[in-house]
């Protein structure tokens, strides 16, 4: 990933919605596409957290801080969720 597509800043989509579920996790919801999916714990975080334009780096600590770990252990999972919301339409660059 290269330095410019982590500064991006990105933020959810208006037509995406959450759900909280007991379990922690969340239904998503996108109004548009009528797609839905249900999400873990950790990626509801980055989820909720998305509803401001955030970078990579900033949806890194943020994990760390849930997840009480370097900021370095979440390079992957958080790279891997942005890709699957960018490829689903769900968040866009600010």
């Amino acid at each position: 990933m290269s330095a410019a597509e982590t500064a991006t800043r990105l933020r959810l989509v208006d037509s995406l919605h959450l759900e909280a579920e007991p379990d922690g996790g969340a239904h998503v919801i996108d109004d548009r596409t009528f797609t839905a999916a249900h999400v873990n714990v950790s990626a509801r975080i980055l989820l909720e957290a998305l509803r401001e334009p955030r970078t990579h780096d900033d949806l890194h600590a943020i994990l760390a801080e849930a997840a009480d770990c370097p900021p370095s252990q979440t390079v992957h999972p958080v790279a891997r969720l942005v890709e699957e919301l960018t490829a689903y339409g769900w968040v866009e660059a600010v």
